[in-house]
């Protein structure tokens, strides 16, 4: 008798020694958000080259993807883009006016102090909505006249002027003659493209 009892009492003090399991108390993590830097990373060749369409000015563009539109710095601006480059950015602005085509390509050369070790100025015809608009090519010193900065040298104007009738449409490249250089095959493009917007 003294031994079942003997064996009874191990088996209950036995069973309440054993601890019980831990309990499992991690939380599961939340997908991780997409960070700034992943946001803010340079575009892929495929972005850079994906075109996407705007209209300015009643006209309408094909623009490549990693031009940034932004608001115009002039209220005499139709629209304004921000074009990177490894040398910094250009910029170029779209804009409508009266007083003829000679009259702006003049204030055009005006804007840009060409040295003697800089390519002469050039001038051809591009198409601008199908018709005949002229293309103007400047490298040198630059002064914006709606910067209020000091003139930048080592730059570079791509400008082309349209005949419309009783307003013109100018659309222009400028910043650092390299980014300038670089992005001229798709300023030219973006030009050629332009399409008066359909009512």
């Amino acid at each position: 008798m003294k031994r079942i009892h003997w064996i009874l009492t191990t088996l209950i003090l036995t069973g309440c020694s054993e601890q019980p399991a831990p309990l499992d108390t991690r939380v599961a993590k939340a997908p991780a958000l997409e960070s700034e830097t992943a946001r803010s990373a340079p575009k892929s060749p495929a972005e850079k080259s994906a075109l996407r369409d705007t209209t300015v000015g009643g006209f309408e563009f094909k623009v490549p993807g990693d031009w940034e539109e932004k608001p115009p710095k002039s209220e005499f601006l139709l629209g304004e883009f921000t074009v990177p480059g490894e040398a910094g950015p250009a910029r170029l602005t779209l804009s409508s006016a009266r007083g003829g085509i000679e009259a702006n390509l003049d204030r055009w050369r005006g804007q840009i102090q060409t040295g003697p070790k800089d390519p002469p100025a050039s001038q051809s015809d591009v198409e601008f909505d199908g018709r005949t608009a002229t293309l103007i090519e400047l490298t040198g010193t630059y002064s914006d006249m709606f910067g209020g900065g000091a003139p930048n040298k080592n730059s570079k104007l791509l400008g082309v002027a349209a005949a419309l009738g009783e307003a013109d449409f100018f659309v222009k490249m400028t910043g650092p003659a390299e980014t300038v250089t670089d992005r001229r095959d798709e300023f030219l493009k973006f030009v050629a493209s332009a399409r008066r917007e359909k009512k």
